[in-house]
């Protein structure tokens, strides 16, 4: 009975781990979103007088994003890839894999994840290094503050005993590979998830995007395109899942000579 109780302790660590890679990979997309408009210093249209004059008129980006487009660019871009490495992540983490493997690789995808939050936050909360610093006030501290508890976990996976052996038995028992239904149901998931947040991306990030009384996020609809996209790709993967599962031959009619 002991021991059945510490298998279901380590199985419920490991859903957490796995939830954890899911919201870290949600506030990637976040931060994505969010920064795009500024970061690639797109127009933004009046919502009053549909021009760009007017009320809310004027461009997303500033002097600061201009002056340091070198960073703020390649990180949005990284961003974007870290979020889908994240889906990768779970998906290592439900096949049979070296732990030590896993660790460097998810260890890999939260310092970059980290280092492209952390930089840009910097830049935007100090004017370009040209203020003092006076407290979190850009929201790619979001995704910097993620990619930092997820490393912090992770270094408790690989050097708490009790924690590494629930991690490394569970990846390193656990396999998935060429289990195709799982395999696409398992990423289908993610991605329908991924889309959830980009449809609900106007509201939970609409503090951090009001000018004027403007909720400028909704002047730019990449998080409905973004949505519609992550979603439709979902649907493919489970829909493609079902159709497989139910039209494969079964094994009891394989036979050999």
């Amino acid at each position: 009975m002991f021991k059945t109780r510490i298998k279901r302790v380590d199985f419920l660590f490991n859903v957490i781990v796995l939830a954890l890679f899911a919201i870290v990979a949600s506030t990637q997309i976040l931060s994505a979103y969010g920064a795009i408009c500024t970061v690639w210093d797109f127009p933004r249209v009046s919502p009053v007088t549909g021009t760009m004059d007017g009320p809310g008129a004027g461009y997303f980006g500033n002097d600061v994003t201009r002056a340091w487009a070198w960073i703020y660019q390649p990180s949005n871009v990284i961003t974007w890839i870290v979020a889908f490495a994240y889906g990768a992540l779970m998906y290592l983490y439900l096949t049979k894999i070296r732990w030590n493997y896993f660790f460097l690789i998810a260890m890999v995808v939260a310092v970059t994840g980290f280092i492209t939050g952390f930089l840009p936050a910097m830049l935007s909360d100090t004017a370009g290094f040209t203020e003092p610093f006076e407290g979190i006030g850009s929201p790619n501290w979001g995704r910097t503050i993620g990619n930092a508890i997820m490393m912090i976990v992770l270094l408790l996976m690989q050097f708490v005993p009790r924690l590494k052996v629930a991690a490394k038995s569970f990846v390193e028992e656990r396999n998935i590979a060429g289990q195709y239904v799982k395999q696409m149901i398992l990423i289908s998931l993610f991605f329908f998830w991924l889309a959830a947040t980009s449809f609900l991306g106007t509201q939970f990030m609409r503090d951090a995007h009001v000018i004027d009384g403007v909720n400028v996020w909704q002047l730019v609809d990449f998080q409905m395109v973004g949505g519609i996209i992550t979603a439709t790709i979902g649907t493919s993967m489970l829909s493609t899942a079902l159709i497989y599962g139910r039209i494969r031959p079964s094994s009891a009619l394989i036979t050999t000579k």
